[in-house]
């Protein structure tokens, strides 16, 4: 069992950290001048829950809002100012990459020392290794310095090591979605292993439909504060509805001008900061597919500031009822938008194979965001239509895991 009741974790700015108070920092005249000028802010005020044996929590809410806190605190790398935490001594955790590893040693040992880190004897991890890179995917990589791995190999790595554990607790902090696909998929099988053997999982996303999927609760964080703790598809839909909500304050009214069907605040919603147009649906751009075709997306989208990272989604859903089909995203997938300078393009193509959705007509939306998800710069609702051809036979829905982004400069 996991349990978490903080009274408060604060921080003060701009050097003063979450849970840390040494007694030199204490007494350095500088700081103690700064910690009367700056002003405290809480990371985490009055959060609590229980994660039992088996279930799994998750946790959202935008950047800034205290998921990373949070479960660095459940990790047991930082301490809570005020409060307890109660946590089973074998737990495991995938964090942030970046202060995981030594980046100048090996993948090799970076693996033994992260084994050794969560309890494992030398005899041991060593033994372990081959199946630590096995997972990983790391043969043929095991001996090169850690500094020349992408995002991806250093998930793999760092996973590999904890699929040789039966940790009773598992926390994991938004690292899957550096992952590709695949092998996203072979982690969450190892995961569910280990749910299934009696451990806990506290897991902090923005996949919102993995969150839903994965966890029997959810806990919504804003500005440390919790908003929601329940059920986890009834607060992800209040989670959703305040984003929505978010991005209709911040869409500009209509203006004359506007285009016949992309009309502001009815069937176009966002800061229109960053923008999306020359939306092509179909590989000839008539939007129409048969049953179980490769359907292909193409649209351009437009920066007026540089963005390090962007998000792009995109839904079918059929006319009636708004039943959403297919839900994908490039962050759950792991592309990578951005950078994009200040009045840079870039042309996303998506194409999804065998898709198997009943004749009829649907709409295709399409949408950029932050990658917190906070709001969209721009979101296209119910204007790009999609053809199934063929005589309406099945209320039967696939919804296609092969697909394949393409993001590159626009012409």
């Amino acid at each position: 069992m996991t349990q978490l009741q903080l009274d408060g974790v604060w921080k003060s700015f701009p050097r003063w950290q979450a849970g840390t108070r040494s007694v030199r920092s204490l007494l350095d005249p500088s700081l103690r001048a700064q910690r009367r000028s700056n002003e405290l802010r809480w990371a985490l005020r009055d959060v609590s829950f229980t994660v039992e044996a088996g279930r799994a929590l998750g946790v959202v809410g935008h950047n800034g809002a205290g998921k990373s806190t949070l479960l660095r605190l459940a990790s047991g790398i930082s301490e809570p100012t005020r409060g307890a935490i109660r946590v089973a001594e074998d737990a495991a955790s995938v964090l942030s990459l970046g202060d995981t590893f030594n980046m100048e040693l090996t993948g090799r040992e970076n693996a033994l020392t992260a084994a050794l880190v969560h309890g494992m004897r030398v005899r041991d991890a060593k033994r372990a290794m081959p199946a630590i890179l096995e997972f990983a995917e790391l043969e043929e990589f095991a001996d090169a310095p850690v500094r020349s791995y992408s995002d991806g190999m250093k998930l793999r790595l760092a996973f590999g090591v904890v699929a040789q554990l039966r940790p009773r607790l598992l926390i994991l902090d938004e690292v899957l979605a550096v992952g590709d696909l695949r092998f996203q998929e072979k982690c969450m099988d190892r995961i569910r292993e280990f749910r299934e053997s009696g451990a806990a999982l506290l897991f902090a996303s923005h996949n919102l439909e993995q969150v839903v999927e994965e966890c029997d609760q959810v806990l919504w964080l804003r500005q440390g504060r919790v908003l929601g703790l329940g059920d986890a598809e009834e607060v992800v839909d209040r989670y959703r509805g305040a984003t929505q909500e978010a991005t209709l304050m911040l869409t500009p009214e209509p203006e004359p001008g506007d285009d016949d069907e992309l009309v502001l605040q009815e069937t176009r919603f966002g800061t229109q900061a960053v923008r999306i147009d020359d939306v092509r649906v179909g590989a000839d751009g008539r939007g129409e597919i048969d049953p179980g075709g490769t359907l292909d997306v193409t649209f351009t989208i437009h920066a007026d500031e540089a963005h390090e990272e962007l998000a792009v989604s995109l839904a079918i859903q059929r006319p009636e009822g708004e039943i959403i089909c297919v839900d994908v995203n490039t962050q759950a997938d792991g592309i990578a938008v951005g950078p994009i300078e200040a009045g840079g393009t870039r042309r996303v193509a998506l194409a999804l194979e065998d898709v198997e959705l009943a004749p009829g007509t649907y709409f295709v939306d399409v949408g950029v965001f932050p990658t917190d998800w906070a709001f969209s710069y721009d979101y296209h609702w119910r204007v790009h239509k999609l053809r199934v051809r063929g005589n309406r036979y099945s209320e039967y829905v696939y919804v296609p895991r092969a697909r394949r982004w393409t993001i590159g400069d626009a012409a």
